[in-house]
């Protein structure tokens, strides 16, 4: 009314999101035994064996990265099924750390390999043994059977419900434990994982949360239907006013919308990418599938999500060359190096449905 006062300022409700930067590497190395011994057969068998052992380091980096960005930032391989068996043995399930998926019971070795270094810890971090070598794995039967893996070293503190991480050494507590970076399952959350997200708190701010659509009963699985995948895409709209660039799903969930847009008689056109990554469509939106995603679906605004990096990545070189020598060794290596992580300025404009039946029996 005419003579009152003017509106007084109040402090707002902000907060400053920190994406703290983390640290890949891979290494090769090779003795100079190895390259005085096959020189001796042929003058570019030290080129092709190097370049042989690059190419394969690099593949393993690469799954490792995809492995992170599809993840939850906790850094986890798989779950042990019950304690060592005395011998040596060790029965895994639930890759990632995931349980109650489709698959969960039987894909404990997806990102294992033999020659592989392991650390088990307990679910509160605690180590148990020290780093351990995978010599073999047995994978699970198709669909009840754990995967066994045989380890040398000692792991009889290994108990039902540890977490393996990807060891750097033979030495305890030598691992990636807490040093992955988070990928979409951590970042488009709604608190569950985490309460704070690059060192923003969801209880104190709840706007920092990602829209998440669960079943009727909240971890019980339900029917894939159009309805709840629309409910999930007008949430978004309605709520955050997001902007779905294209969606994401694993193999089984993204057969299982197949299935049941067949079941509708639905003509899709989605398009086939640069890499060759097939695509379904939902309301003229692209789904995608990636085989370490858990079996949920994801709706990702891309203006709200990147990866972040300092630098190139590349072979370290202090100015005498990527090629090192190992002190005191008749020993050559190179190290190589990316700096990298995934970031999100806005969680709620992203959401993911979960607590899907998956009907296909893609087996991975």
């Amino acid at each position: 009314a005419e003579g009152d006062s003017l509106p007084q300022a109040t402090p707002g409700n902000t907060d400053l999101a920190q994406v703290g930067f983390n640290w890949h590497y891979f290494k090769v190395a090779l003795s100079g035994q190895a390259m005085i011994t096959t020189q001796g057969g042929s003058r570019f068998a030290v080129i092709e064996a190097l370049t042989e052992e690059i190419d394969t380091k690099q593949q393993a980096f690469a799954q490792s990265l995809n492995r992170q960005t599809t993840g939850d930032g906790l850094a986890r391989l798989c779950q042990a099924d019950g304690d060592d068996d005395g011998g040596g043995n060790v029965t895994v399930d639930n890759a990632s750390g995931w349980s109650g998926y489709a698959n969960s019971d039987v894909n404990g070795a997806r990102h294992l390999t033999v020659n592989e270094l392991i650390q088990f810890r307990t679910s509160g971090g605690s180590v148990h043994d020290a780093g351990l070598l995978i010599t073999a794995i047995t994978p699970g039967a198709f669909p009840s059977t754990s995967a066994i893996l045989a380890l040398s070293g000692t792991s009889t503190s290994i108990a039902d419900g540890d977490y393996a991480y990807i060891a750097l050494s033979t030495t305890a507590s030598n691992d990636n434990y807490s040093h992955e970076m988070p990928g979409v399952k951590g970042l488009i959350d709604d608190a569950s994982i985490n309460t704070s997200t690059q060192g923003i708190n969801s209880d104190t701010y709840p706007e920092w949360r990602s829209q998440v659509g669960y079943g009727a009963s909240p971890g019980t699985a339900e029917a894939l239907t159009s309805l709840r995948m629309n409910e999930m895409a007008t949430q978004i709209e309605v709520v955050s006013h997001g902007d779905t660039s294209f969606m994401a799903a694993s193999p089984g969930v993204w057969n299982t919308y197949a299935n049941l847009e067949d079941q509708n008689n639905t003509i899709m056109n989605a398009g086939t990418f640069d890499a060759k990554w097939p695509a379904l469509n939902f309301n003229g939106k692209n789904l995608f599938r990636d085989p370490y995603l858990a079996d949920e679906i994801y709706y990702i605004d891309s203006s709200t999500i990147a990866f972040y990096q300092p630098g190139s990545p590349g072979w370290i070189d202090m100015g005498g060359g990527s090629q090192n020598q190992t002190l005191d060794k008749d020993q050559l290596f190179a190290t190589y190096r990316h700096y990298l992580t995934m970031g999100i300025t806005n969680r709620a404009k992203n959401g993911k449905l979960t607590d899907i039946t998956v009907i296909s029996k893609t087996k991975i």
